[in-house]
């Protein structure tokens, strides 16, 4: 059996625990290459009875799964899926997997950076000492503030579990609820609009499809607060980013704190770079080497689990 590593750029598979699995199971060819798709990825993948995938930036499209006819199954490295055109690959007979929770306390611990670094004013005070100037104004305590969970997930719930740790009230808007762990961590089941209407802080957690593309926008800006906080760590598309730039500058959001964006990398001189309320990290939430080994494994284990007639963390 023979496993493509199309897209290992920069690398990671090279010289991990996944590679030294994938090895186990037959030929490996790793390509370091910032492979995005097209006939190059075509080319990559001709004859592979697997594919693992590193970045998004790879698109396996309906071409792509139409004339890849030797491939049986897609281990995505990460969650999301917005790459992939899973209705095709299920009609290709294709399984795709992914890596689901592997980054799920990088992430959270991530969210809460971004949160408290937005609430504290942190990037604005540091950059007004480097200029000589002591600012005094006032910031946000979140000790007994309101964080809105859109999507308890993996992710949604570890940020729950640290938010409540610091003294955090909680209420949750998701696809799947689960009460059990609503009761454990008291967090009150609401609407979408009374999420936006309640919470000083709202954390966006849902993975990106096309019933979440777009769905913070100009009508949800609206309901929020006066002050409130925008924390994404989920996928850019999720937010409206020209309804955020207004919201960020003739309010109501005082904040917000972005890991990933419409486009990436972001743009040189886009508008969410200029604002001073907007704390901006390079989609590198889930990025340490806990999560890398970790991701990377699974990945090669979902190839393994596949040809022993065991599929898991399916996604289609």
């Amino acid at each position: 059996m023979r496993t493509v590593v199309p897209d290992d750029y920069p690398p990671v598979m090279t010289g991990s625990r996944g590679e030294e699995r994938l090895a186990q199971l037959g030929e490996v060819e790793i390509h370091p290459i910032d492979c995005k798709g097209g006939k190059e990825l075509l080319r990559l993948a001709e004859g592979a009875g697997a594919i693992v995938n590193i970045r998004a930036r790879c698109r396996f499209d309906r071409d792509f799964f139409e004339k890849a006819s030797a491939l049986r199954v897609l281990s995505i490295w990460g969650t999301g899926t917005d790459h992939v055109d899973l209705p095709a690959a299920k009609e290709a007979g294709v399984v795709v997997s992914n890596t689901p929770g592997v980054a799920a306390h990088s992430v959270a611990e991530h969210t809460l950076a971004l949160m408290l670094a937005a609430a504290r004013q942190i990037p604005a005070n540091d950059a007004a000492l480097r200029r000589d100037e002591w600012p005094r104004g006032q910031m946000t305590q979140l000790t007994g503030k309101t964080l809105g969970l859109i999507g308890l997930g993996a992710i949604g719930r570890q940020t729950a579990r640290i938010a409540r740790g610091i003294g955090m009230r909680l209420i949750a808007w998701t696809f799947h609820p689960d009460d059990a762990f609503a009761k454990e961590l008291e967090i009150e089941w609401v609407e979408l609009d009374a999420l936006y209407e309640r919470a000083d802080v709202v954390s966006i957690h849902v993975r990106q499809t096309p019933d979440t593309e777009g769905m913070v926008g100009e009508e949800a800006f609206a309901r929020m607060k006066p002050g409130a906080i925008l924390v994404n760590t989920a996928r850019g598309p999720i937010v409206d980013e020209k309804a955020l730039v207004r919201a960020l500058t003739e309010g109501p959001l005082a904040a917000a704190g972005l890991d990933v964006f419409g486009k990436e990398p972001l743009p040189s001189g886009h508008p969410i770079a200029r604002l001073p309320n907007a704390v901006l990290s390079p989609h590198n939430a889930g990025v340490t080497p806990e999560v890398t080994e970790a991701g990377l494994l699974m990945a090669a284990e979902n190839v393994a689990a596949f040809f022993e007639g065991k599929p898991q963390n399916v996604v289609t």
